[in-house]
């Protein structure tokens, strides 16, 4: 039940936004017996649990599914709880087969044979096991310090090139089992992402300088945005640990590891790896797609985009709006236009009606039954200005009229 228990935590309750949440608390009302307290401040842990109390077979994951495919933005995520429940399913079942098949015991032929052997018993065929585990660490540790190349038929992640310098600030050993997982900072980890633990080697098509941001968990940090691509995609990237800047530079090519993949943005920790790709890791990467990865969507696709979505792009503001609690920045193009809302950090940013907002980072929402693009704790804002020549002559000629 316990797996059962994590897919409605892990993906699905955290994989809906604030709005969601509150609308799956309200359909699941009645069968939980919420009260409006409850409603109000439950947050998804505590309704988790609930819900494991309430349904004990499956912790509520049946329950989930039935009320995502009842919300239009949660289908897919009805489809994706499915999916993972069948996984499951499919793990228990093998497991099962696998202690049928053990719970034989060995005939007295084997056990005789065993004896015929040397007599060793099962301990000391532990030991030898444990030996030659340590003398391939051994052999792994001489092949990563000496100037030999990398090992014939050896993964690529196992056995780098010796001239790749790591550059992360975490004790994380890139020649770990593919299996073993190292463990990643829980306050940098979006909701729903996976720890990939392949090696990638990419070209660095741009970053910004670092910011502040506020964690929730943490107080303020610090971080930026880059975008890299392999040879055949580009990925928008959140890169947590700053002392990488100097890794993040204009057509640099780097490895990375261990590194958080989320709805196709990539999250680089504090317990990452980053390496300096070596003379035969280099990848070109077509002008086409580097095109491509500059491009900015067209407002009229993000209005039709899912719900959850994080976008990026170049957009004129059209008009600006300073509510008492956020403000609202709308941004227009040849297709239509969209609410940009700020609060916090972006909250009446210093901008005018015709300024380029290059925007990091923003989730579409639908608030008001309208989409909209709103900040979240790793968004930014660089403003671009709008030449203002013509304005400048018009009160240059003024003044001087003035004065005449």
């Amino acid at each position: 039940m316990n797996e059962y228990k994590k897919i409605v935590l892990l993906k699905g309750l955290e994989g809906v936004d604030d709005y969601q949440f509150r609308t799956i608390k309200s359909l699941l009302r009645k069968e939980l017996n919420l009260t409006k307290k409850m409603q109000d401040d439950y947050d998804r842990i505590q309704l988790a649990d609930l819900m494991e109390d309430t349904f004990p077979r499956d912790s509520g994951l049946d329950k989930l599914i039935e009320v995502c495919q009842g919300i239009k933005e949660l289908e897919d995520l009805a489809k994706k709880l499915k999916a993972e429940k069948a996984k499951v399913k499919e793990k228990k079942a093998l497991e099962k087969k696998k202690q049928e098949s053990g719970s034989a015991t060995p005939t007295s032929t084997t056990s005789n044979t065993l004896a015929c052997d040397g007599g060793e018993t099962s301990t000391a065929q532990k030991r030898k096991s444990v030996n030659k585990e340590k003398t391939a660490m051994k052999k792994t540790k001489v092949s990563v310090g000496s100037s030999h190349p990398p090992c014939p038929g050896e993964d690529t992640a196992r056995c780098q090139s010796p001239n790749l310098q790591i550059s992360s600030s975490a004790s994380s050993n890139p020649l770990l089992d593919k299996n073993q997982k190292t463990p990643i900072q829980s306050q940098n980890i979006t909701r729903g992402a996976v720890l990939q633990n392949d090696a990638m080697t990419v070209m660095v098509l741009n970053a910004i300088d670092p910011f502040a941001y506020e964690s929730s968990e943490h107080g303020e940090k610090k971080m930026f945005h880059a975008t890299v691509a392999t040879g055949n995609e580009y990925f928008h990237v959140k890169v947590f640990n700053i002392n990488l800047k100097e890794k993040f530079i204009k057509r640099n090519i780097i490895v990375i590891f261990n590194y958080i993949k989320f709805q196709g943005i990539l999250e680089i920790n504090e317990a990452s790896s980053v390496f300096e790709a070596g003379p035969d890791q280099k990848i070109e990467v077509p002008i086409s797609l580097i095109k491509r990865a500059n491009e900015t969507p067209k407002i009229c696709h993000i209005l039709k985009g899912v719900a959850g979505k994080l976008f990026y792009g170049l957009f004129t503001l059209h008009k600006k709006k300073v509510n008492p609690k956020n403000t609202i920045y709308e941004v227009k193009d040849d297709t239509g236009s969209i609410d940009v809302i700020g609060n916090g950090k972006w909250y009446n940013i210093n901008c005018e009606e015709g300024d380029k907002l290059r925007l990091y980072c923003f989730q579409l929402k639908t608030i008001d039954k309208q989409p909209k693009l709103v900040c979240c704790d790793h968004s930014f804002i660089k403003v671009g200005r709008r030449k203002r020549t013509g304005l400048l002559k018009q009160k240059l000629v003024f003044s001087l009229g003035f004065q005449t």
